[in-house]
């Protein structure tokens, strides 16, 4: 099962209530992709692109469900705080753009959603990783409620905030980015739409999103028992 939408349209948190109701594992591709940015940003090499597909490619990521968050450790330290701060959006969509990051990332991905039942949310979800998934959804949201979303996390977490207007500005490059691979991973003729609108919690979309699953795995089975009662019978 995958999730992939545009930043801040909500698919980490959803796709985290979701894994809780269906009790699977959550693998939050995005966040992996923002460890990645931060080791860069700290160890602050001459080729960035270089040195990020060289920490994708040694690093063990990890996933943990605690009660209220999902967390990840990279080869074993805890930096989800560090990750969910907005700030590291921008140069994560930078060294994203590298293919070779992309490929050492996808393995990565792909051997974490084969080892058990899983829902996967972020980049390339929908295309690469799991490309036969049974169920793809496509979050959205309009871009106010996306950029007021993401600048509230923010505001809390950077230790020199921006402000509205320039992160708005700056949130608007990540998208400009992002579009083209947004595209091709919205138009997929299975993939099931739904719009994220601020009134609602990240709890009551992924309810909205179980009961659609529950719902139509039920009019499968009823269709299966329907045409297995009017099947006819083989003479003897």
């Amino acid at each position: 099962m995958s999730i992939d939408g545009p930043i801040g349209s909500g698919k980490s948190s959803v796709a985290f209530e979701l894994a809780r109701l269906l009790g699977r594992t959550c693998i939050s591709t995005g966040m992996m992709y923002r460890a990645v940015a931060l080791i860069v940003r700290d160890g602050r090499p001459y080729d960035r692109a270089s040195f990020a597909c060289e920490v994708a490619r040694v690093s063990h990521f990890e996933f943990t469900s605690r009660p209220d968050s999902l967390r990840i450790c990279v080869d074993g330290t805890d930096v989800t705080d560090e990750v969910s701060d907005p700030s590291i959006l921008p140069l994560t969509s930078e060294i994203a753009q590298h293919p070779g990051l992309r490929t050492a990332l996808l393995r990565c991905q792909r051997e974490m959603a084969l080892r058990e039942p899983s829902v996967i949310e972020g980049r390339d979800a929908n295309t690469q990783i799991v490309p036969t998934a049974r169920w793809k959804f496509y979050l959205d949201a309009p871009p106010e409620v996306r950029y007021r979303r993401l600048h509230d996390v923010h505001k809390l977490s950077a230790i020199s905030p921006l402000e509205y207007a320039e992160f708005v500005r700056t949130m608007e490059l990540v998208d400009e980015r992002d579009r083209g691979r947004l595209r091709e991973s919205s138009r997929q003729a299975d993939v099931i739409h739904h719009e994220n609108f601020a009134h609602l919690s990240a709890l009551q979309d992924a309810v909205i999103l179980y009961y659609y699953i529950f719902r139509s795995e039920e009019i499968r089975r009823n269709a299966s028992i329907s045409r297995t009662i009017s099947a006819p019978t083989a003479k003897s």
